[in-house]
């Protein structure tokens, strides 16, 4: 079973934890090195796209959030602070700030182990 709407290969969310207040959760992916990313981003010497690693924060968001049909709306502030590499298991925390019905924004912090590679606010939209 998918933890998103995505196909798998487009999948970003290997694992999630939903914190009690289901306000926060936890996801996981572990980056494996065969994935089809890495082959020709910086060939040689490959990292993970910082795009990818906020699909990772924004899909942990829908699966927190589970509006049928969640799309990732806007991306503010977001710092990406060392590189990811193949093999790597990225934790993406998520907060729900702010709830308005259609759109959510939430909090997202990304780790490697115990070190922030990625942090900023994104915002969700379901469609109507």
């Amino acid at each position: 079973m998918s933890l998103t709407p995505h196909g798998p290969g487009f999948s970003f969310l290997d694992r999630i934890e939903i914190n009690a207040d289901k306000r926060s959760a936890h996801g996981t992916k572990f980056l494996d090195p065969a994935a089809p990313y890495f082959a020709d981003h910086f060939p040689g010497n490959p990292l993970m796209p910082g795009v990818l690693l906020i699909e990772c924060a924004a899909q942990t968001a829908g699966a927190l959030w589970s509006k049928p049909a969640a799309f990732l709306a806007s991306i503010q502030q977001f710092r990406l602070a060392k590189p990811v590499l193949p093999g790597q298991t990225v934790v993406s925390t998520v907060a729900l700030e702010k709830d308005f019905g259609p759109l959510a924004q939430f909090d997202a912090t990304l780790r490697v182990g115990d070190e922030i590679v990625a942090q900023g606010k994104l915002t969700l939209s379901a469609r109507i």
